[in-house]
């Protein structure tokens, strides 16, 4: 019998720690990593109802030219001045620019100049840790709330008691296709963003982890609960490197798409 989630600090805060982890595809340099999250190194805090804690990942097209500038310009602002679904649509111009005046003075051969008119893409999922307000739904759950939003396929999952609670923006493997809505660096390509833009939220207590992911590890989680295993029980305890050997044999072994992949574990105590 589970003895339960741990019971929340004296002072009615839940505690989180976050740890990220990373790994470039198969035959390329760390560098060239397209990937990014939030908080980007093992960080750890408290939150209530007058402060919330924010993170996120994002998948850099490859296509693109300095999609991963792009995708740690977008968690960094998950980050620092949270992207709800409504300040992410009102601010992707300004954000494009500032992307643009970040690559724009780089000497380029005329293939690349050409090819960074198009602009940068990437998948988002942001999460968003805060208290509920008084009397609302979710004080069941020791008044912690989540909101997440998303675009494309870049998940979070949520587990509590070694089960699965949400999948959010996708919850099958079968719905990873090969074009998924991307946010754009460009206005033109962001026309019809709005329509692909997910919202969600719920309750959360101490003893929930989140995990959130890009689409090689999504894909590979979702098609082992669908097969009726528990993939969380890998990653919840996994260091860096345990983590790394992993990726490369589960990528040997083609359980896994060769593609960036990065994971950020969240446990709540």
């Amino acid at each position: 019998m589970s003895a339960g989630p741990p019971e929340a600090p004296a002072d009615g805060a839940v505690r989180w720690a976050a740890q990220p982890y990373r790994v470039q595809k198969a035959g390329n340099a760390p560098e060239e990593m397209e990937d990014a999250c939030y908080p980007s190194r093992a960080a750890s805090g408290a939150t209530d109802s007058a402060a919330g804690a924010r993170f996120a990942v994002a998948d850099g097209a490859t296509e693109a030219s300095f999609s991963g500038l792009w995708a740690s310009t977008l968690v960094r602002l998950h980050g620092r001045v949270g992207l709800a679904a409504e300040t992410l649509l009102e601010g992707l111009p300004r954000w494009g620019r500032y992307w643009r005046r970040r690559v724009g003075g780089r000497a380029l051969p005329w293939y690349a100049e050409e090819k960074l008119r198009s602009g940068a893409f990437a998948a988002f999922a942001g999460l968003r840790l805060c208290g509920a307000p008084a009397g609302a739904a979710g004080g069941s759950e020791g008044g912690l709330r989540w909101e997440a939003v998303a675009a494309g396929d870049s998940c979070l999952f949520q587990v509590r008691d070694d089960a699965l609670v949400v999948a959010f923006p996708l919850d099958s493997a079968a719905a990873f296709g090969s074009r998924p809505a991307l946010i754009s660096t460009e206005p033109a390509a962001n026309a019809g963003l709005a329509a692909h833009v997910r919202r969600a939220d719920g309750g959360c207590r101490a003893g929930d982890t989140f995990y959130l992911m890009t689409d090689a590890l999504a894909a590979w989680f979702l098609g082992a609960v669908e097969r009726g295993e528990r993939p969380w029980q890998v990653l919840e305890r996994a260091t860096q490197s345990a983590f790394g050997a992993w990726v490369d044999a589960a990528r040997r072994e083609r359980h896994l798409r060769n593609d960036d992949v990065v994971l950020l574990r969240v446990v709540l105590r």
